[in-house]
């Protein structure tokens, strides 16, 4: 009894030592020149890759492995975190309602777009890759105004995983730029 209690209290000790891991906050969304009027826009919750739904925050090792920091931690869910950052970057360039859904009104919003990620990585002092495709999707009619594929490449934001989630909030921001761009067009391409 007394060697496993002796046992316990190394374990907390070592437990102690081993120190708290760091959360990330994503950083406010840059604003930008408002390029459309699109009237009310709902953005559905992205759709991420298992290892960017994570907490912990996932990085590309130099042999090309995937990699979860045990130490480097979201402060919000990745998912809620991108796709409100993605929210508040169309709200500063276009000219329209923009919530997450479920839409919060009465009435149902003019637009829904819809976030597909296929590969949303990098290294804390590497390159950051971000792709997939976005769909624009009419609620009055329900079809798809448009559908296209994204792929941005941003290098390091910045030293360290801090570095790293200035990155994704960069590259989610440019993909805001796509989507204003497409509804500036009226959604053609």
């Amino acid at each position: 009894m007394r060697r496993a209690l002796l046992l316990l209290l190394a374990a907390l000790g070592l437990a102690a030592c081993a120190g708290k891991p760091d959360y990330y906050l994503t950083p406010p969304a840059v604003g930008a020149d408002r390029q459309a009027s699109a009237g009310s826009v709902a953005v559905a919750d992205m759709s991420l890759p298992a290892y960017a739904e994570t907490v912990e925050i996932a990085v590309l090792n130099e042999t090309g492995a995937v990699t979860l920091s045990k130490n480097a931690l979201w402060a919000d869910t990745p998912r809620r975190a991108l796709t409100r950052h993605l929210v508040a970057a169309l709200q500063s360039r276009i000219a329209a309602q923009v919530a997450t859904e479920p839409w919060p009104a009465y009435e149902s919003p003019d637009l829904r777009v819809e976030v597909f990620v296929d590969r949303m990585i990098g290294a804390p002092e590497g390159p950051f890759q971000f792709s997939g495709q976005y769909v624009i999707v009419s609620n009055l009619s329900g079809r798809v105004i448009s559908s296209d594929r994204f792929a941005i490449s941003l290098p390091a934001q910045g030293s360290g995983y801090q570095g790293l989630i200035d990155a994704h909030a960069r590259a989610v921001e440019a993909l805001a730029d796509q989507i204003a761009a497409r509804l500036a067009r009226g959604g053609r391409s």
